[in-house]
């Protein structure tokens, strides 16, 4: 287990060092300079200070080495655009970030799984072929233009929801009473349901077709067999051994999470970690774009390495080895 454990987290960092190395290169070779925008630029003096000020004059294996150097020692640079340590911006934005990818986990799995049992149960009837269909339809529905949808419709034209934001600026500044917190989970609701929706509709057609496998195993029949009522057979012997796969579509719910937020946070203008890393990308802030990069696929590595722990708790036939998982 312990040799499994070293091997697991060594090849984590490569990972995560190999994207940060790749994000690197990438925004310094992409067009474009930190020195404003296209229609903004700044004039050239200021400019040439500040690349001065951040090394940007410099070679870029040399950039690479000071910018290894100071993440050696925790330090993720400075923001060109913020004027403020990378490490304090992604502070701010982190929170709101996971607040959102959590809701949408939840709304993800929660409902992916009830929709999913609801089929295996009613496999090949009028609800299973219902529910396929609907799940199947907003599956293939870009999570942007979905977002986008729900605002027209629940925030513009319904006026239920709030359009963007993740509070009420003048009432609730700071979540410091159960109103403020109230609010706060309005203004989530909608952001929440778009990524969750989608990741959802996948949940449950993995579940549905992990159950349906499960239902014809010989255990399940034998538990039948002995006259247990069916609803025990199904969410106790067969909803285990099926929630297999789904723990595995968990660990790869993370990247979706992640990549899905950068749009539905610009989106609904919810000031998190995406929207802070694509105004970065607009503004050729190298250390925002490299911090973030980090911090997300850090993240990535983490649901990863959860999901593998979930996987052997559910089924205890698998044991960890040395060689990896056995059963």
């Amino acid at each position: 287990m312990a040799a499994w454990l070293v091997r697991r987290l060594a090849a984590s960092i490569a990972i995560v060092f190999a994207v940060v190395t790749i994000t690197f290169f990438v925004v310094h070779f992409a067009h474009g300079t930190p020195c404003g925008t296209a229609d903004r630029p700044l004039p050239p003096e200021v400019c040439r200070q500040l690349c001065r000020r951040f090394g940007c004059d410099q070679p870029l294996w040399v950039q690479y080495a000071k910018y290894l150097t100071a993440l050696a020692h925790g330090d993720l640079g400075e923001s060109f655009g913020l004027h403020r340590p990378v490490a304090d911006a992604l502070a701010d934005a982190i929170p709101n970030t996971f607040t959102l990818a959590l809701a949408a986990l939840l709304v993800d799995f929660v409902l992916g799984l009830a929709l999913g049992i609801y089929q295996a149960m009613r496999a090949g009837r009028f609800g299973d072929v219902a529910v396929g269909n609907v799940a199947l339809l907003v599956n293939s529905m870009p999570v942007f233009w979905l977002g986008l949808v729900l605002l027209l419709v629940f925030g513009q034209w319904l006026r239920w929801f709030p359009v963007g934001g993740p509070n009420n600026p003048v009432l609730c500044p700071h979540v410091d009473s159960p109103y403020c917190l109230l609010d706060f989970l309005w203004h989530l609701t909608l952001p929440a349901l778009t990524l969750g929706l989608v990741g959802a509709a996948a949940t449950a057609r993995y579940q549905r077709a992990a159950m349906l496998d499960v239902i014809r195993q010989d255990y399940v029949w034998t538990a039948r067999a002995k006259g247990l009522r069916e609803r025990r057979v199904l969410l106790v012997h067969a909803l285990r051994n099926a929630l297999l796969p789904i723990i595995t579509l968990f660990g790869l719910a993370f990247p979706f999470l992640f990549t899905g937020a950068v749009l539905i946070e610009t989106v609904f203008a919810w000031p998190g970690m995406g929207r802070l890393a694509v105004n970065a990308i607009l503004q050729r802030d190298y250390p925002v774009v490299t911090g973030a990069a980090l911090l997300t696929s850090a993240m990535v590595v983490l649901g990863n390495l959860i999901a593998d722990a979930l996987y052997a708790v559910a089924d205890p036939r698998i044991r960890v080895r040395g060689g990896g998982a056995s059963a």
